[in-house]
């Protein structure tokens, strides 16, 4: 990991075969003000990528995802692991209030049918954390 101007960019290079899905987790670090990340990756097959991202009620929870292929989709589940949202499109953006305090998971995927040819594709993520404002 590195940062560049501000900005903390985690790149994940993903390896693997088609036959066997496998999921990396790593946990967002927000920098100093503790309000916005990005990393960047590039996922393979059928791997997956998990990005673990530390919430609180009483704040806005965005995750933007941007990739130059239509192949690349994620989704994001509670602290209780149930899935509150599953892109469909290409350049999708999460915005949600969490309801409960802990970890929210973005997972980032191919389509099944690119997983299985074995295609690989670059995404960017980028996450926001806002206080919620008074009244």
């Amino acid at each position: 990991m590195r940062k560049m101007g501000g900005v903390l960019v985690a790149a994940v290079l993903l390896g693997g075969h088609a036959g066997c899905a496998q999921a990396y987790q790593r946990t967002v670090h927000f920098h100093a003000q503790g309000e916005e990340a990005t990393v960047a990756a590039t996922g393979a097959g059928d791997e997956r990528v998990q990005y673990r991202v530390p919430a609180r009620v009483g704040q806005f929870l965005l995750v933007g995802g941007h990739a130059q292929s239509a192949r690349v989709s994620f989704w994001v589940r509670d602290p209780g692991g149930a899935e509150v949202y599953n892109s469909t499109v290409q350049n999708a953006a999460y915005v949600g209030r969490p309801e409960q305090d802990g970890m929210y998971v973005v997972g980032v995927f191919l389509r099944r049918v690119d997983a299985a040819r074995g295609h690989a594709a670059f995404f960017r993520l980028r996450f926001s954390r806002k206080a919620l404002p008074e009244g």
